[in-house]
């Protein structure tokens, strides 16, 4: 037990001195991001100086402009809020992408019921919600239970989920929920009851970004100031923690798979209820891998997912509003950024070398 104890205690204190570092390697990984998008533009634009200057300022030009960036950052913050509890415990699942989905569907069957909505709007669009959000953490179990009884690999699993949850929920909107007669994927309307208000005049700003404020404070409060949170960090720095912790391994991984199912369910009916007429996702929302991206750059942090997600949302936000404007600036442009960023972010190798001269010179400083 000490002995467990002592390397849980050294590996805090070596994830404490790495701070500095891990803010160096991420802000170079977003310029370096930068600068290579800066060259693409000097060779796809006649002006890419100007149209970079467009990608970085165009949000601000208008409250509506900004007001769509906080829009785009709803999901990506949930996804990142869901993906960072399983980083955090050392796991490495991207189910976030199939949950959104089939969340996205049962929240749907909630709003267009009518037998079911009771047409005051509080009750509708919380019922909605919580729905989605318990269905989410429901289904998250699943991966849970196979990591913790049989030790599958949990990434594999949840890529294999995806595809499975991607297909019912299709089936089911085509089947069950779509008008009859039209094509394409498509829900019937949501009743307005069951709709999230906006709360900013001349914007698409909704309440869902009160309730997403709500979800990360949470979240802080659940890591950094309970007895689980402590399991759950601490498992993730030491994966015999929970053993000698007097945790069972698998009560843990089945509380933070249904606490990052519940996140992004909730992030999925959040997204239809203040921001779609209806369901008409044809494919998944592409937040799996957005959230391991949230998670990373805000290193596995409620606050730095936050703020990750506002920076990303705002370069798609600008590129997607651009894109009328101008021939060159697609959401495609941003996405080699998100690209690029993960893999400079997840290298193990990036600024190594400049790490260890820093070090080595450190400890002959000091003798």
């Amino acid at each position: 037990m000490t002995t467990n104890s002592n390397k849980v205690a050294k590996s805090t204190f070596k994830w404490t001195e790495e701070r500095p570092f891990e803010a160096l390697r991420i802000l170079s990984s977003i310029l370096i991001a930068l600068v290579i998008t800066f060259a693409v533009l000097c060779f796809v634009s006649p002006d890419p100086v100007n149209d970079f200057i467009s990608l970085l300022i165009y949000p601000t030009k208008s409250s509506f402009n900004f007001g769509y960036v906080f829009v785009k950052m709803v999901p990506l913050c949930f996804a990142g809020l869901a993906t960072l509890l399983y980083f955090r415990t050392g796991l490495f699942n991207l189910s976030t992408e199939g949950i959104f989905y089939i969340s996205g569907v049962a929240c749907t069957y909630i709003a267009i019921n009518t037998n079911i909505l009771t047409g005051n709007s509080i009750i509708d669009s919380a019922m909605t919600i919580l729905f989605a959000a318990i269905v989410g953490g429901l289904i998250a179990l699943i991966p849970g239970y196979l990591k913790g009884k049989l030790n599958a690999d949990e990434m594999v699993i949840s890529l294999m989920m995806n595809n499975i949850l991607y297909g019912i929920g299709f089936y089911i909107v085509k089947t069950y929920l779509a008008v009859p007669g039209i094509t394409g994927t498509s829900s019937a309307p949501f009743e307005t009851s069951a709709k999230l208000s906006n709360i900013i005049p001349k914007t698409q700003v909704h309440s869902g970004i009160l309730i997403m404020l709500a979800m990360v404070i949470l979240v802080y409060i659940v890591l950094f100031k309970t007895k689980l949170g402590y399991s759950i960090r601490m498992t993730g720095l030491n994966k015999s923690f929970a053993k000698y912790s007097g945790m069972s391994a698998f009560s843990l991984f089945m509380a933070v798979h249904f606490m990052a199912g519940f996140l992004g369910g909730m992030g999925s009916a959040v997204e239809l209820m203040g921001v779609y007429r209806a369901f008409t996702w044809s494919t998944t929302p592409g937040l799996g891998f957005a959230g391991a991206l949230m998670a990373m750059l805000g290193k596995n942090h409620p606050i730095g997912v936050m703020v990750a997600a506002f920076g990303i949302s705002y370069l798609r936000a600008s590129a997607q509003l651009l894109a009328n404007s101008s021939p060159v600036i697609d959401v495609k442009l941003v996405s080699i950024v998100e690209v690029i960023l993960t893999l400079l972010i997840s290298s193990q190798y990036f600024l190594r070398k400049w790490r260890e001269k820093q070090l080595l010179k450190e400890e002959q400083k000091n003798g």
